[in-house]
């Protein structure tokens, strides 16, 4: 199975601020890599980088065998990376459709709504929801409205931090079933940065543990949950 991102000796974080320390990590085609760990790990600072939008101080980033560690984030966005931060990830005050539109942003408009037709059948309720402003949307309905955006620029991988965090428990099911879907129904290869430890690791191929900004896991997300000593001490799983 293909590598679809890796990070070598990676040393990234903000200014001054230092906050991940050579980190290793690979994600194959099709894989589901769950990150997970305590409060100020680096799991946001990870996906961020990997994203263009820390400083990297070494190491480098390979997507799809390509080095992309010196690339700003519109042009990773173009090679097809999406990344949906925890908040902030629609346009509250506009509506469904403009934001749908927004996403299309460098598209030729046929082709834009091609893809919004696209995206409307894998998401039907947001048929029902075109004029309204975004911000009447419920949580778990935002978080969905994101993924369409992502969807329409046909991304490669799709990374996610937290899309679960505030969620009744109804509307986390519902979202988490739709990662779900991305991998088994459109292919897509996916990171998940994840609070819920346990609800995550049992959906996950492969798992990441970070603590105090270091890699202290990479594998299998089942085996990470069956280690009782690690999931008490970090994750707050009882076993």
């Amino acid at each position: 199975m293909s590598t679809v991102i890796k990070a070598e000796k990676v040393n990234a974080g903000y200014g001054r601020f230092h906050i991940i320390f050579d980190v290793d990590v690979e994600v194959k085609k099709g894989e589901i890599l769950v990150v997970v760990g305590p409060n100020g790990s680096g799991k946001s600072t990870l996906l961020k980088t990997m994203f263009g939008l820390t400083r990297i101080y070494s190491g480098r980033i390979l997507f799809e065998g390509r080095d992309i560690t010196r690339e700003p984030p519109h042009v990773r966005a173009k090679r097809g990376i999406a990344y949906l931060p925890q908040t902030g990830n629609i346009f509250a005050e506009l509506s469904v459709r403009e934001n749908l539109k927004m996403a299309c942003y460098g598209l030729e408009q046929s082709i834009a709504e091609e893809r919004i037709r696209e995206v409307l059948e894998f998401f039907p309720f947001l048929k029902y929801k075109l004029s309204n402003k975004a911000k009447t949307l419920s949580g778990g309905q935002r978080q969905l409205l994101a993924m369409a955006m992502a969807l329409v620029r046909r991304p490669k991988l799709l990374m996610f931090d937290e899309p679960t965090a505030g969620l009744a428990p109804k509307a986390a099911k519902e979202v988490v079933e739709k990662i779900l879907w991305l991998r088994e129904d459109l292919g897509k290869t996916i990171i998940w940065v994840e609070q819920n430890a346990k609800l995550a690791l049992e959906k996950g191929d492969n798992a990441l543990l970070m603590v105090s900004g270091r890699v202290a896991y990479h594998g299998s997300a089942r085996e990470l949950l069956a280690d009782r000593e690690l999931g008490r001490r970090y994750l707050g799983v009882k076993g």
